[in-house]
């Protein structure tokens, strides 16, 4: 088997499973990649910070245990073969070597999964135990109260990769050296705080953080840092997961391994609470999107009365709809209607402003008006596929809403019939796009 001799190489992307530990009792998990999430059933989150004794079960050898725990306590390399168990309790055969990486900072296993053992029990597992993994809800660490104050690197100062991994406070992500810099490894509050599983994020890089109203000239000012292989302090607009919008100030920096060659870069966020925000360009939250749609009805005819009549009624009650269309069961009104998840609220909110425009008539390809922005995300984006996808629910749950006739309940009418017939226009247009 090939010598791993540089952590920056164990943390490299493999269709091996693989796992990086400390390399000090009780050698606690510290990486793991896809591969061996698929092989074990467990998330990085589920195990970092743990043990690889998660695996074992009953029919584990010790012996092979013992002379595993004996090769780590000596610090030799060693290849053993044990019966091990995914969370699911299903036994497999895995042949599994470890060694130090150079320098002795951390232990790298890689594994060899034979398929499951015949005459080897099933683990007991209890329902909780079985079930999936909650989905991840963003987390602001903006106002986290298990945040601790940042002591930032100097620019003096070189960052090494032992010391990123051994950072388990600040929310960061290493992405490979070469270009376009991929990313290899994120930690525990960088998925917490932008609401991704490890295994979903590697391989691709932090264009998933960018949206609509990232700027791109500090983002080419941030490529050109790392280019030079200088530090980069930029503040921006980036996206969690579901399109949660936020104040991002990341500092980019060249991480060096311990014989000074450059390993990978790293990307430290800092959360910014909108209070503290001085720069009025950022324009935190989305009231301001709102804001320029409602200044643009004011200062503009649109043509038709029907499609005025439609924006008017949208502007007014999109804070009621959003609610709505976001609900928790049970429903008070038509129950059957699907709803968007309250994670995609982002999206959802999107979509009823992109509903707005194209009422208004706005066209993105002239000067739609100060503060009104396109935000469909380019369709080489890793996140548009989920954009549409919510902004197609969206799109089916105003459909069987509108109400152009009062209701037997009391409700009065939404809108006009031509209102709502201006209104089904455009969201059979823009469903139609969302599900290309």
């Amino acid at each position: 088997m090939a010598t791993m001799s540089e952590l920056a190489s164990a943390l490299g992307l493999t269709d091996s499973p693989r796992v990086v530990t400390t390399s000090v009792p009780p050698y606690t998990v510290v990486h793991t990649n896809r591969a061996w999430s698929e092989a074990t059933g467990y998330r990085f989150l589920e195990v970092v910070g743990k043990t690889c004794d998660v695996l074992q079960g009953p029919e584990t050898e010790q012996g092979a245990v013992e002379v595993l725990r004996s090769a780590l306590k000596s610090g030799n390399p060693a290849t053993v073969v044990l019966i091990n168990y995914r969370k699911d309790g299903i036994p497999f055969r895995n042949m599994l070597h470890c060694e130090l990486v150079e320098g002795g900072s951390h232990w790298v296993g890689t594994m060899m999964v034979d398929s499951a053992v015949p005459n080897v029990a099933r683990l007991p597992r209890t329902a909780e135990e079985l079930a999936p993994p909650v989905p991840l809800a963003p987390v602001n660490y903006a106002k986290a109260a298990h945040c601790q104050p940042r002591k930032r690197p100097r620019r003096a100062d070189k960052q090494r990769l032992k010391d990123v991994l051994a950072n388990t406070t600040e929310p960061i992500v290493l992405c490979a050296k070469e270009f376009p810099h991929v990313i290899t490894h994120a930690n525990q509050p960088w998925l917490e705080m932008c609401g991704y599983t490890q295994e979903e994020v590697e391989g691709l890089t932090n264009k998933i953080l960018t949206g609509p109203e990232t700027d791109p000239a500090a983002i080419r000012d941030l490529l050109d840092c790392v280019r030079r292989c200088e530090p980069s302090h930029q503040t921006l607009i980036n996206y969690k997961k579901g399109g949660v919008r936020f104040v991002n100030e990341v500092r980019t920096l060249p991480v060096y391994d311990e014989q000074d060659e450059l390993a990978a870069f790293m990307s430290m966020l800092s959360e910014v609470d909108e209070s503290d925000i001085g720069a009025a360009d950022l324009c935190p939250g989305h009231a301001h999107l709102w804001a320029a749609l409602q200044l643009r009805f004011e200062a503009n005819s649109i043509s038709g009365a029907a499609q005025e009549e439609a924006a008017q009624r949208l502007l007014s009650n999109h804070e009621a709809i959003l609610a709505d269309m976001t609900s928790l069961p049970p429903y008070k009104t038509q129950p059957s209607v699907r709803r968007v998840p309250s994670t995609e609220r982002p999206y959802a909110d999107q979509a009823l402003r992109e509903v707005c425009r194209r009422l208004m008539g706005c066209a993105f390809g002239s000067s739609p008006g100060r503060g009104v922005i396109d935000e469909r995300l380019e369709a080489a984006h890793p996140l548009r596929p989920a954009q549409q996808e919510t902004w197609a629910v969206a799109t089916d749950f105003l459909d069987a809403r509108i109400q152009s006739e009062p209701m037997p309940s009391g409700r009065e009418a939404d809108m006009s019939a031509a209102a709502a017939e201006a209104l089904r226009s455009v969201l059979q247009e823009l469903r139609k796009e969302a599900c290309a």
